[in-house]
This record gives structure tokens, sequence and C-alpha cells, in this order.
């Protein structure tokens, strides 16, 4: 039996699959102030026999809310001499900020006083012109120590090339400072680019050992319960590792939930014979959405968040400020804005009834007429009604507070809407010949009518849509990435398959290490390449042993021609990093219910696009496969409600699934 936990802003879903593939499901609101705590509530609802379960499987935002938040641990750097101001100068990317007159730089969590410089200096070709002085080094770290840092990050200068003076330098600080945690660049980020590189390893230190201890605790309490497996995370990649490497990769860790929601809706969509897919996954503090033609997700080798670079492997996806506790405001033009402010779970949309008295999109939802007080959260959680007028009421907006409710919706979906374009029409790609998948708490209730305004006319609602990305984890492969820095033009003479044989190697150890039996996984390797000179690169994954430099240069001109509508075939090709991949497959075979509901049906009026409207509401389980029925309609169900417009039909599918489609 397996068990997958996410642990979202507002709420902390679960879903558990039985022996026999069934799955029954949980969701408790999240306890920020004890993360893991609501792991365990979630459990105890669903009443999971914790000694029977074979994998546990789990998504947490904690990696992200530290740094976010700036609640790490106190961190210093090691660098090479001269180098000590490579992340206080950066880059020249502003990250769409050009016309602000008054821009500041991102900074990393890390304070200009410990930074220290180290005696040292290797080459670019790896080698050694300085050697390492240990004594020097010692008296900067024991300085460091005496600033009360608690956490080193090491980024030397060429160390993806020649690491051994980072070795030195990790092993003498846990000789004689074993209580320190310390992380070298490269073993967090192998790659070339300083700053980048720096960044990485910088911030992996300051949230590692909040990770590490979050994942310590929670796995001694799942002990404690009776589970004796292994804990498995979900990666910013989609793929899941075990608990044991999470604290010494970190920042793998930063798009956790969101990443298991896309796995979902793959998943879905390929049960349903659907194969092109934008993902809306609207949660209780932002909304992420992203693409998949013919269900391949694109990967991308760096992350923005807060300003900063971070390398490593993430799916690909635009996030907004748009979910169920967004606050709605004026801005000082006396325009409304909508997020990215949020109520979170505490105190959360002032319907929530715990303090809060800002108006929110849940609040909105609820005046609207969207949401029924009673049948909110499958009846668990009443929301209050004259909570949700009174936070509405302090909008200066003209109108009644159901005008305003709707000018809120309407704010959102049109802020939906551009994350969708953003990973669309701006990269080129048509959205109206796709199938929005739509799902987390809000995404069904948006659904439609974010699909009509960029002119898609099909949204699919998965099975149980609130709780997806716990959904995704069950059906998320392990994987784990290896890359190795490699600066050379593509040619027949440079193109070494010992080095990626080597890198495959590398692999099997790193399999061993994570107690995966040989024959249970497959290694894939990959180049990353670029035309000379570019600023960033392109991944191909295939069998390079089979390939030659021409076949594998013709691959990257189609590839950069599809992916950036153009191709320079009488430029150089560089190969910039070699990479392979663990990947072990998920097996599991999960069958979702379908029940029958009562079939009564309710009318009453709700207001939606700029209309007071008749509508009537219904179980979603009332509505049986090969059925379906015109809008507009209100769907409810525990974990999320379908708004059906009008001009839309809904209809369920076999599996289960419901599919929306534009008359």
């Amino acid at each position: 039996m397996r068990v997958g936990v996410e642990i979202g802003g507002t709420f902390t879903d679960l879903v558990w699959m039985r022996e026999d593939g069934t799955v029954t499901t949980g969701k408790v609101p999240s306890t920020p102030l004890q993360v893991e705590q609501a792991v365990l509530d979630a459990i105890v609802a669903a009443g999971v026999p914790l000694d029977r379960i074979g994998h546990f499987s789990h998504g947490s935002t904690i990696a992200t809310n530290s740094l976010l938040t700036q609640c790490g641990a106190m961190t210093g750097l090691l660098t090479t001499e001269g180098f000590r101001d490579v992340v206080e100068i950066g880059t020249h990317d502003r990250f769409g900020n050009i016309y602000t007159s008054f821009y500041n730089k991102p900074r990393p969590p890390l304070r200009r006083r410990d930074v220290r410089e180290i005696a040292e200096r290797v080459d670019g070709a790896g080698n050694v012109l300085t050697p390492l002085d240990e004594e020097q080094a010692w008296s900067e770290i024991q300085a460091l120590l005496d600033e009360g840092v608690r956490s080193i990050a090491i980024c030397l200068l060429h160390s993806y090339r020649a690491p051994q003076h980072e070795r030195q330098l990790r092993d003498l600080i846990r000789r004689r400072a074993p209580h320190v945690d310390v992380f070298t660049s490269h073993e967090v980020s192998p790659e070339f680019r300083e700053y980048e590189r720096t960044v990485t390893t910088v911030v992996n230190a300051f949230v590692g050992p909040m990770v590490k201890g979050y994942v310590d605790r929670l796995g001694n309490r799942l002990r404690e319960g009776g589970y004796d497996g292994t804990l498995r995370i979900i990666q910013s990649n989609g793929g899941i590792m075990p608990a044991s490497a999470a604290g010494e990769n970190a920042v793998r860790m930063l798009l956790s939930g969101p990443a298991a929601g896309i796995r979902a809706a793959i998943w879905f969509a390929q049960r349903n014979g659907i194969s092109d897919i934008l993902t809306l996954d609207m949660g209780g503090t932002s909304t992420d959405v992203a693409i998949a033609k013919n269900l391949d997700a694109r990967i991308v080798p760096e992350l923005i968040v807060d300003g900063l670079p971070i390398r490593t492997t993430a799916l690909d996806m635009a996030t907004v400020g748009a979910g169920g506790g967004s606050i709605a405001s004026i801005d000082p033009g006396g325009f409304l804005n909508v997020g990215p402010a949020s109520a979170g779970a505490f105190p959360g949309p002032a319907c929530y009834g715990r303090g809060g008295d800002l108006p929110t999109v849940t609040d909105a939802q609820l005046v609207a007429g969207l949401l029924r007080p009673q049948r909110f959260f499958g009846g668990q959680m009443e929301l209050s009604m004259d909570r949700a007028r009174d936070a509405l009421g302090k909008l200066e907006l003209s109108g009644g507070l159901e005008e305003r409710a709707d000018a809120v919706l309407r704010m959102v979906n049109s802020n939906m809407a551009a994350a969708v374009r953003l990973v669309s029409t701006a990269r080129g790609i048509d959205p109206r010949e796709f199938t929005l998948v739509a799902y987390g708490g809000g995404g069904p209730l948006h659904g439609a009518m974010v699909a009509d305004e960029v002119g898609m006319r099909k949204v699919l609602i998965p099975w149980s849509p609130g709780i997806s990305s716990a959904f995704g984890l069950l059906v998320a492969d392990l994987i784990v990435d290896v890359v190795q820095a490699r600066i050379e033009l593509l040619s027949d003479e440079s193109l070494n398959f010992d080095s990626i044989e080597e890198l495959k190697a590398l692999c099997v150890t790193e399999a061993e290490k994570l107690d995966l039996a040989e024959g249970t996984y497959e290694v894939q390797a990959g180049l990353d390449l670029r035309y000379a000179g570019q600023g960033y690169e392109l991944t191909l994954w295939r069998d390079m042993k089979a390939a030659t430099a021409r076949e594998i240069n013709d691959v990257f001109q189609t590839e950069h021609k599809a992916r950036y509508g153009y191709a320079r075939g009488n430029l150089p090709v560089q190969v910039v990093n070699l990479r392979a991949r663990i990947i072990q497959k998920s097996r599991s075979k999960i069958e979702t219910p379908v029940r029958a509901g009562d079939g009564v049906r309710e009318a009453a009026v709700i207001r939606l696009a700029g209309k007071t409207i008749p509508a009537t509401f219904m179980s979603r389980s009332s509505l049986l496969p090969g059925q379906s029925v015109g809008g507009p309609v209100v769907l409810e169900e525990p974990t999320s409600t379908t708004v059906v417009p009008e001009g839309w039909c809904v209809s369920c599918l076999e599996s289960g699934d419901l599919l929306l489609e534009k008359l």
C-alpha cells in the first residue's frame, strides 16, 4: 500500500492507495507553526495503518517558505581569494524590471561579512595554480564560527572541473567543527557560471538544515506510528527522491508540491486519451500553470525564486499570486488588485472565522454564490457569509457586494489567464487546441472562465481534484539527476563517450547509496548544447552512444527552431554539460472509485461574469459516466467545486473524470 501527502498553504492533502489499487483521500487544515503535524493529522483522519504501508511519499513547500521568509540557518560562504563579491555584483539581468528607476538586485540570504576568502586557485582546465593553505583556511572558518555561523557553503573557482580543494575544506570543517553543516558547490551544482553556482550553493546551505530537521522529525513521527519504510520526497523536476538526500539537496524541493500536481495532471490526461494539455493548479496561496505537449512537460535547468537563480532541474511552470486566500485591495490609483499577498491558512479568508478580516478570493466566491456555507469542505467546515460580506464591504468599489465579489473573481481569472498565455502564446504556441486540466481546491471553480479568456474550448476536471498534488506523489517516478560541466565544441573527436559512461557509473554509485536494487531502474544520458557563446542551452535526452556529432547537431538545430523559432546551422555548437539521470518507474496501478450520489438538484442564484443568473447545484457524484448536463451548473464535492458557466456543457467520462466543453 502507498500513501502520498502534500502540504499546501491552506490545506494538507492525503491519498492512500490500498492493496487492491483503490484509493482513499483525506484533507485537513495545514499547521504552519508545526508543519509536520498536519501530515500526522491527515494520517489519523484517513485511518491509515502505517505499519502496513510500503511507500510513503511527501511534498512540502518548507524549502521555499524558508527562503522566502528568510527563516533558515545562519550561513557563511568560503570562496576563492579575490572573488568575495561574486554574489554582491551578480548579473545584469533585471528579470523584467528594466524600467524600474530604483531597482534593487536580489540578495541571497547571506551577510557580506560572512563571506570569507580562501588562498587557493585552480584554472579552467583544472590545474592547481595555488595549493590550498589549510591553516589560513581554518582561521577564516573560525572567524565565521565566532560570528555564529552554523551552516557553511563552499564555492571555489572552477571547482566544477577540479573539486579537490572543496573536498579538503569540507573534510577540514567536519574534523574540527562536526556540529556545522557544510555544503560544497561541486556536489550541489557542479556547473559553470560562477554567480549562479554560488547562489545555488548558498541557498542550499541556508535552507538545508531546516529541511533536514523537518524531514528527520517527520520520519521519526512516522516510525513511532509504525512505518518502517523509506520516506520519499517529491522534487521540482517531478521525480521522487529518498528523504535521506533531501537535506543535502534542499534546493531540489523548491517547487515540490506544484511538480507533483503536474505529474498527476499528465496521468489523468493520459487515461482519458488526451495528448496536449495546459495545467491550472489553483490552491490557497497561488496558481501554477504548465504546458505539456504530447504529455511531455518541459524540464528547465534553472529556477528563479525571489529573484535568485537556482541551478537545479525543474518542471517548467509559471506561478501567479492567485489563490483562494489572495487578498483583494485598491491600489493608490484606485484600481482593484488581487494578490499576491495572501491570508494563508491562518488567519485565512474572513469567512473562515479565524480572525481574518481582509477580503479574499474565497470570500468573493462565497458572496457570489458559487460556494455554499454549509457544503464547503464536504460539510466539515462551515463558512461565515456575514464575515465574508463585511470583508468585501471594505473594498471601495461601486455597486453592491455581489458586484464587488464578481469584480474580484474576474480580476483573478484575468491574472490566471495571463499565466496561461505566458507558457503558451508567449512561446508561439496556440492554446486553443489544448485541453486545460484544472485541479487544486480552486482550479475547477475557475477553469472554464480562464479557458474562455484564452480561447480554449475543453477543460478536464480530474477525479477528486482538490488532492491532485498528493495523487501525483503516487504516480511519480523516482528520479535522481547527475550533471558534469564540460565546455567544448561538438565534434566526433570531442564527443568522448567514455565520459558519459563515467557519468552513468556515477549514477550506479548513487543508486547503491539510495538502496535501489539493480535492474529496478534505468539510466538516461543527455547533453546540454548551445551555439558557441550563447547565454542559454538546450538539453537533449537520447542514446548518445549510437549517435554521431553530426546527428546530434541536426537534432539540436531542429529543437532550437521548435523552441525559439530560429536555427543557425552555420554557427558552431558547444557541449556545455553532460547529464545523466536515474529513473525508477512508478508501477502503481490505481483505480479511482466512481460512486453514485443522491441525485438531488437545487436551484440558486449566482453572480457570474457580470450577470446574476439562476443555476443548478448538484453533487458531482450524481453525474454518472456517460451523462451530460448544460450550464450554468455548480458541481459540489468534498475537495473542490466545479463551475460550469452558461454556454458550457459538462460530461462524466468513463473514467469518472469530468470534461467541460464550450458549446
